[in-house]
């Protein structure tokens, strides 16, 4: 098989076999850049691009650890295999693909999460809500995909101009606006959910929204409070569609470490409204005291100077492909990350900082 062949010969070192993986496709240049998307822009220290910190500069840098620390001459005493993706942001068809050609190493990390290390990450699922709904309002829509906060959302129907002013709506002529903010489906608190205000006007207008509003904004069930010292879970409602007698409303869910979607299916079964669960991924998590957490932990705070413990993530990242993988950087603690946001980029003195860390970690984990 030809791509077995060439995965195979991309192995250095000799002995248990570990792996790091990263991708190379990115989400939607969007709006609101101030330099060409996909030319890489350096300005006042920074560069830009989209990608450039979700995850191409970060695989990049572990590429040229490996070359530098093969230049040295050091002793690779475990096989390293480096991974490049091109499907994460949409599906993980690579993954699924190679997996019938080859398989992952047990042990590995992805430089696509968070420094110092993170060893859990949630469990990204996909669940769609059909509300029945026979409304004055008609062709409500919003969010574009699943796993980003909805910033637009717009319907049709009776217009209230002092309701409009008090939920931030406008009327163009034909149809009602909502204008939010996007953010990852990970940190809903981080957007502002266009479709809220509509919702919140179209109650005040006597329609029946309300039960929709406190299952899936209030929280009425407090799925939101369930979880465990590796976080709380997250309910993201990011696209809605309207038929004649329905609102269909899809909701980014994160599970936490060591629960499983399954736990939370008798909750959503008391919302008493039609709904479907697709599963995504169970959540990773690797035991904090193992040596792949411990060793890039320590290679973290060597280069810093801090003294870090190693985190729980929201997002979910490549490293699940290893049964027992981190993510290890490239978002650095204090540092506002662009990931998935307009003029995407990254600090040069902070790339040259991680571009140290990953040199440490790599020879840790290699010697």
């Amino acid at each position: 098989e030809p791509l077995a062949s060439v995965a195979d010969a991309f192995v250095i070192g000799e002995g248990e076999e570990i792996g790091i993986i990263g991708h190379l496709d990115v989400v939607p240049e969007g709006d609101g850049w101030l330099s060409d998307p996909y030319t890489l822009t350096e300005r006042d220290g920074y560069l830009y691009a989209r990608g450039i910190l979700d995850d191409k500069a970060p695989l990049l840098m572990c590429v040229f650890a490996v070359k530098e620390l093969l230049d040295k001459g050091v002793k690779f005493n475990r096989k390293l295999r480096i991974f490049a993706g091109c499907n994460e942001e949409s599906g993980w068809k690579d993954v699924e693909y190679f997996k019938t050609k080859s398989s992952f190493p047990k042990w590995g990390f992805s430089p696509d999460g968070d420094f110092p290390v993170s060893y859990a990450e949630k469990g990204p699922n996909r669940i769609t809500f059909t509300f029945p709904l026979k409304s004055r309002f008609s062709s409500f829509t919003g969010g574009t995909v699943v796993n980003a906060v909805c910033a637009y959302a717009s319907v049709v129907g009776p217009v209230n101009k002092e309701l409009l002013d008090k939920y931030g709506l406008s009327f163009n002529g034909e149809k009602i606006e909502s204008v939010g903010k996007a953010a990852h489906g990970a940190y809903p608190e981080l957007g502002k959910n266009a479709i809220l205000p509509i919702l919140k006007y179209m109650a005040d207008m006597g329609e029946d929204v309300q039960n929709i509003i406190d299952l899936l904004f209030d929280d009425k069930f407090n799925i939101k409070k369930m979880g465990n010292e590796t976080g709380l879970a997250t309910l993201s409602p990011n696209i809605i569609s309207q038929t004649e007698d329905t609102l269909t409303i899809t909701c980014d869910f994160r599970v936490p470490a060591k629960m499983l979607l399954s736990d939370f299916l008798p909750i959503f079964d008391k919302f008493g409204v039609k709904y479907n669960a697709v599963h995504g991924r169970d959540p990773l998590y690797v035991p904090i005291d193992s040596e792949i957490v411990v060793t890039l932990t320590n290679a973290y705070n060597k280069i810093t100077g801090e003294n870090r413990e190693p985190i729980s993530q929201r997002g979910a990242t490549f490293a699940s492909v290893f049964p027992c993988g981190v993510a290890f950087g490239p978002e650095l603690p204090n540092v506002k990350a662009t990931i998935h946001e307009p003029n995407e980029c990254i600090k040069i003195t902070d790339l040259e900082k991680m571009y140290n860390i990953y040199l440490n970690g790599i020879l840790g984990l290699v010697k």
